[in-house]
Parts: C-alpha cells; structure tokens; sequence
C-alpha cells in the first residue's frame, strides 16, 4: 500500500467531512433564525486558536512523536464532532467549535510535519504537500454537496456525526500506516516553555528567506481575503448574476486551486520554491485586476481560476521553503507560527472586508485587493528571487 496515497485520501474525506459540518451548522443556524453576529462569531471561532493557541502550544510538536499527537488530536476531535451533533445551545455550539479549533491549532501542523514522512524515498517533500492539497480540495469541492443532500435525506445530526466518522477513518489510517516522526534528541526539557514558544517565532522570522516569504504572503492574504466578502457583491449587484451563476463562479477557484494542485505544484523543482511563492502571488493579484478592471462573467471566470490556482501554488511553497529552511529541531514551531500568522491575516482581511465594500463597492474592493497583492510580492522580491 502506498502510503502517501492512503494518508492523503483520508485528508481528503476528513477536509470533506469538515466542509460538511461547516455548512450543516450553518443551515442550522439559519433555520433557528441566529442572527448575522452568531455566524461572524463561527467563523472567527474557527481562525482564532491557531493564532493565539497555537504558539503556545507548538513547543509540543518538537517535544513528542509527530504521530502520536495526530493520533490523540484526531481523537479528540471526533469526540468533540460527536458533541456539536448533539449540543442544544448556540453558545455551547461556539465553545466546541472553538475546542475543535483549539485542537486544530496543534494537529494542522502537526499533520504538515507527518506527511513528507510517508512520501517515497527519492521523490520530494513538495509531492507530499501538493498530493495533500489536491485530496484535501477535492474534499472540500465534494463536503458542501454533500452536506445538503444528507441534511435533507437524514437530518442535522446524523450529518454531523459523519464528520465524526472522518476523523475514526483518518485516525485509523495513520495508526495503521505506523508512520513515525520523533523528536531530535535536544535537551529542550529544561529550556523554559516561554523561551519555547518563542523560538519558533525566531527561526521563522530571523531567516531572511523565510521571513520574507511569511510578510509577503501573509501581507498578500489581506488583501486576498476581502474576496470572500467582496465577489458576492460584486457579482450579484455590479454583474447583476443571479444565485446560481453566483455558485458557479465561486466554484471555478477551487477548480483552479485543484488543476494547479495536481498538475502544476508537484513539478515545481525544490530549488524553486521561492520563485514559485513570487509567482503565485503576481498571478493572483493579476487574476483580481483583470476582475475588477473589465468587469464580465468570463472574465471573473478567468480571474478566480487564476486566484484558486496561485493559492495552490503559494500554499505548497510556502510549506516547502518552511520545511526546507527551519531547522528539525524547531520545526513544529515554525509551521505553527507560519499557519497562525497565515490566519492572523485572514481574520484581518476578512474584517477589513466590509467595510471596503461598504467604501469602494465590490468592484473596487477587487482592485484594491489586486494592487495590494501585488505590491506585498513585489516588495518581497530582493528575497524570493535571490539565487541560492
């Protein structure tokens, strides 16, 4: 059995089984009639233990065996998907949520220091992670189709138990491909937690490379985060496209974000990884202009392909420059750092959002978006372009 294959297949259904939760709640949540902050309040749940938690608690990727972490994380969050199923109460709802998340903050990369351990001998780390992301997209394409069917065949809380089952059938697959990553053996025990903590932060940012890297990608996601907010105005009311050209149009991203997982990232040489982030980020500012400058639903189709593909190739890059450059030693930490600064950026584009919408309309926030990516890439050229 191969076992890239069969770890990144159950991401795969577990990034479903996640998809399928996040719009069940959602749905959930409407029928109760929960107003707009109750939702704003979920999704924020969701983002913001990696940014708090997850340095705190990132000392422990470099202190135990990587898989056993994955294996009582991925335990714990089937215990608490059990729980969401059943939970009666809006605010008992967030704080699992939130507990899922919390758990999250440590299992994310976690997960990103296991797969190169299952990637076959002689072929690059950047095969795992792009094989990753293609399963983990496809789940989260597949994960909202599917949540509206078993909503309507067998009701909420089945559904939500099925992300419960994602996570057995992971947790199963990893303990049962017996993959190992152990910590290097440093005496960080006396080191005290605090300077732990710390430490990854350090590594991260005092490599030039890797500090450039993080700034301008994380700079860029700013500004690619007020598509979330802005594209549905944009093309309902500046296109005039109903509901379903809406959905459509949402979807080329994630086809875009896939055919560039599959096709494209995998191919991109070690050594190139830097380039590869640079490039990522002038194709999806370009994608955003040619959005905004000429507006038209092919266009818009054109652009979000181009945004979906460049964040694939950004994604794995930036993995790969982390993986690559952070010492062994402390690099759980500095995924964990990479992934909070990652998000820290998205709930700040996110909020930045609304109110540039509200400003510049949804057109204009799409152009704002583009510029603003683009300037963040190019400022980090000195660093992504250098030869090695």
């Amino acid at each position: 059995m191969n076992k890239l294959h069969a770890l990144t297949a159950a991401q795969g259904v577990s990034a479903a089984g996640d998809a399928i939760t996040t719009v069940t709640l959602l749905l959930a949540l409407q029928e109760r009639g929960a107003s707009a902050f109750v939702v704003s309040a979920l999704v924020l749940a969701e983002l913001l233990p990696s940014v708090v938690l997850g340095p705190v608690l990132a000392p422990l990727l470099d202190r135990m065996d990587v898989s056993r972490i994955v294996s009582a994380a991925l335990a714990l969050r089937a215990l608490i998907a059990i729980g969401i199923a059943f939970v009666p109460s809006e605010g008992g709802l967030l704080l699992l949520v939130v507990a899922a998340a919390a758990v999250s903050a440590v299992d994310s990369p976690a997960m990103a220091l296991l797969v190169p351990t299952a990637v076959p001998a002689g072929r690059a780390v950047a095969v795992g992670y792009a094989r990753s992301d293609t399963c983990r997209t496809i789940g989260a394409l597949v994960g909202p189709a599917v949540a509206g069917f078993l909503v309507a065949a067998v009701g909420t809380h089945t559904t939500l138990l099925v992300d419960a089952g994602t996570f057995l059938l992971l947790l199963t697959i990893v303990l049962a491909l017996r993959l190992r990553r152990p910590p290097e053996r440093t005496p960080v025990t006396r080191t005290p937690w605090l300077r732990q903590v710390t430490a990854g932060p350090r590594i991260l940012f005092g490599d030039r490379v890797m500090a450039a890297s993080v700034l301008a990608l994380a700079t860029a996601i700013v500004f690619t985060a007020m598509i979330t907010v802005a594209e549905v105005f944009f093309i309902r009311q500046e296109l005039g496209q109903p509901a379903a050209v809406y959905g459509a149009l949402v979807t080329t991203g994630a086809l875009g974000r896939l055919t560039a997982a599959a096709l494209v990232a995998p191919r991109i040489p070690p050594h190139r990884q830097q380039a590869a982030l640079w490039s990522g980020g002038v194709l999806m500012g370009a994608g955003l202009l040619v959005m905004a400058w000429v507006p038209s639903v092919a266009l818009t189709a054109g652009g979000l392909f181009l945004v979906g593909a460049a964040n694939a190739v950004q994604s794995l890059a930036i993995r790969s420059i982390v993986h690559a450059r952070a010492p062994r030693d402390v690099q759980g930490r500095a995924f964990a750092a990479m992934i909070g600064t990652n998000n820290a950026a998205t709930m700040a584009g996110t909020a930045v959002g609304g109110p540039a919408v509200a400003l510049l309309g949804g057109g204009g926030t799409l152009l704002l978006g583009g510029v603003g990516t683009l300037l963040a890439t190019l400022v980090g050229s000195r660093w992504l372009l250098r030869r090695r």
